[in-house]
């Protein structure tokens, strides 16, 4: 009999130390929380935010919290008129209203992420779906804004880097003030109607035309203006010339060529000119 207790009390104890150690097991599987890399946690204690959020790594937490795990790596966010190429399926391009009244539409990507500092605000303030209700619409409304404030032209072609920018300022701004990070803002594409592009196209081709016609008169006035200036030094090399030519200085000349001619192989003899002055034209008799 005392056996038999003896055997019971050790499964008891046995049995217990099973509930023991599966408790210990739960407790440590909610004390114990492992942050990937690239996210964030956020504690909630009793439908209570906790601050601060929790880095990457291994962390030992109140097993009575819950963690929930924010991505804070860049997010590639795409409203585009193809289909299949954005968030949204089908044609999610943006259509606003130019200076003009015109009507455009743009492909956008804007690349943003969570502030790992603010991520605990953005889930007691918006929640995870910060995307549809801050990124999309907050986004798109600054389009709207600043695509107001240029021509169909400037969207289009010569301004297209300026907008980009406006855009990228403001949606900075925006986000910012919701807990998150634009890092860059990318117009992707411009659609205009068909006439509008093609009078723009026809417009800026003008332009092109003129530029070069422009640079073709400078060009021309240029060699012009190097040839006067040519025949500029030539008339002054004439003038220094006729002030310091000699009769004597003539002489020189000619009998230094007289010289070169009787050296020769194929002259006999030269009768050199008897004028005066030294001048004239040498009688040259061959073989």
């Amino acid at each position: 009999m005392q056996q038999y207790y003896r055997g019971e009390r050790r499964v008891t104890l046995i049995a217990t130390g099973c509930v023991i150690g599966l408790l210990l097991i739960i407790f440590l599987s909610r004390a114990i929380k492992v942050v990937s890399p690239g996210f964030v946690g956020i504690r909630v204690l009793f439908g209570k935010v906790v601050e601060p959020t929790l880095k990457e790594g291994l962390h030992f937490v109140n097993p009575l919290a819950s963690v929930i795990r924010v991505d804070t790596r860049t997010q590639a966010y795409t409203m585009s008129g193809m289909a299949r190429e954005g968030r949204v399926r089908g044609d999610d391009a943006i259509s606003a209203l130019t200076k003009e009244g015109l009507r455009v539409k743009l492909d956008l990507t804007i690349w943003y992420r969570v502030d790992p500092e603010k991520a605990g605000e953005i889930y007691r303030t918006i929640g995870m779906a910060f995307e549809d209700k801050i990124v999309r619409p907050g986004v798109r409304t600054v389009i709207r804004d600043i695509t107001s404030r240029f021509t169909t032209e400037d969207i289009y072609a010569e301004k297209r880097p300026q907008v980009t920018a406006a855009i990228q300022g403001v949606a900075k701004e925006m986000l910012e003030d919701r807990g998150m990070i634009c890092e860059k803002v990318l117009v992707r594409n411009v659609a205009l109607p068909e006439k509008v592009r093609d009078a723009i196209d026809l417009k800026l081709a003008a332009e092109q035309d003129a530029l070069k016609m422009e640079f073709v008169l400078r060009k021309a006035e240029k060699q012009a203006e190097v040839k006067v200036v040519e025949a500029k030094g030539i008339a002054q090399a004439q003038r220094i010339i006729n002030r310091t030519l000699t009769v004597k200085y003539l002489q020189h000349e000619a009998i230094e060529a007289y010289k070169a001619l009787a050296g020769s192989p194929n002259t006999t003899f030269i009768i050199m000119p008897t004028s005066p002055e030294g001048a004239g034209i040498p009688l040259i008799i061959g073989k």
